[in-house]
This record gives C-alpha cells, sequence and structure tokens, in this order.
C-alpha cells in the first residue's frame, strides 16, 4: 500500500502527463516511461518508441475529445479527410484479424489508386493536391504517421483506441473499398514512416 505522499506524488506525476498530452496531443517516450493512469501504450513496431495515447470514455463527444486533446478528424475539408483516413486504413491495416495498429507501411500510390476506384473514374489533377492535403492534417492530429519524403503512410497511435465494435465496422467498411496495389517502399518495415524530430522531446522538460 502506497503512502500518503506517494499517493500524492503519482497523482502529481499523472496530472503532468495529461497536461501534456492535452497540449500536444498523444506523445512519444522512452519505452522505459512508466505507465500513466488513463493513458493507452501503443509501442511502435521496432520498440523503440511508445506512444501515450487519452483512453476515451465510452460514447465521448467533440467536447469531451477537445478537453483530452484529440479532437475528431480536423474539419477543414472534413469529408475528403475521412475519405482518405479510410483509404489508409484499407491500405494499411493488412491483417484485419488483428488490431489494426500498429499495421503495416502503406504507399501515396496506393492511396492514390484506391481514391481514384471509390470515386469511379480516371484520377484527375486536382486527386493529389486533396489526398496530400489529407495526409497532412491527418498526420497532425496523430490518425497517421505519414512521410512525406518517401511517400509512405502508416496508422497512428490514436486508432490503438478502436473498440472491437469499431474495427467490425471498419473491417466491413474495407471489405467495400477497392484493393489497393500492392506496397513497393523505399523504407524497409522496421524503419519509422517519420522523421526522427516527430519524436517530441517535450517531454523529457
Amino acid at each position: 500500500m502506497s503512502t500518503p505522499s506517494e499517493a500524492v506524488e503519482r497523482r502529481l506525476y499523472n496530472a503532468l502527463w495529461w497536461a501534456k498530452v492535452q497540449s500536444a496531443g498523444p506523445l512519444a517516450v522512452d519505452p522505459d516511461t512508466p505507465a500513466v493512469a488513463g493513458l493507452t501504450r501503443a509501442a511502435e513496431p521496432d520498440g523503440s518508441t511508445v506512444w501515450l495515447v487519452p483512453t476515451m470514455p465510452s460514447g465521448a463527444g467533440h467536447a469531451v475529445l477537445d478537453e483530452l486533446g484529440t479532437p475528431p478528424v480536423a474539419v477543414e475539408q472534413p469529408n475528403e479527410t475521412a475519405r482518405v483516413l479510410a483509404i489508409v486504413v484499407a491500405c494499411c491495416w493488412t491483417d484485419r484479424s488483428g488490431s489494426a495498429w500498429p499495421g503495416a507501411i502503406g504507399t501515396l500510390t496506393q492511396v492514390r489508386a484506391v481514391y481514384a476506384g471509390m470515386r469511379g473514374r480516371a484520377e484527375q489533377s486536382s486527386d493529389l493536391t486533396l489526398i496530400i492535403g489529407s495526409l497532412r492534417r491527418l498526420h497532425a492530429t496523430h490518425w497517421i504517421r505519414w512521410n512525406e519524403k518517401a511517400a509512405e503512410v502508416r496508422l497512428g497511435p490514436r486508432v490503438i483506441n478502436w473498440n472491437a465494435a469499431d474495427q467490425a465496422m471498419l473491417r466491413d467498411l474495407c471489405r467495400h473499398l477497392p484493393d489497393p496495389p500492392p506496397a513497393v517502399l523505399t523504407t524497409t518495415p522496421d524503419e519509422p514512416a517519420s522523421p526522427a524530430d516527430d519524436v517530441l522531446e517535450a517531454v523529457d522538460e
């Protein structure tokens, strides 16, 4: 049993991490970082980093999500952004018998092909602009990890909170999307899909 002083220190520790998450969103930390109450740990595939992601209350609305520092899909171009998120899920959640996190690395070529198939027409010059804008917004809100230089994408740490019902719905959605072409990667599977400087150093302050 912890002493009163240890309990106070623990509450202060949790409050500090929650303040950081509410300010910056999900945080990438060292795997040795102790657990934080209310934050789910999402380990990167290579084990070098763990993300701390707020555990979503069941049925949380927009106000609650904003308060937790995890707003829903960015409101700018919401339809296109949601469409691109669905495509990334289809491209990166290759083993749909298991959890969506961490998924596989997908490519911009795959996303463009599925996007054109969803629209039922040949790719247009404006499509790439819409896709890149959506990928950047989803990366900024931690739904995906977008490596623009390599033109590769992964699912982001926020998907760790998708429950069984969410994943069942997404499996059904993926069945209705065009199949992506095979991924041709410029990175190896155990390389991170975003630059190393994306890892937030503020957690050590």
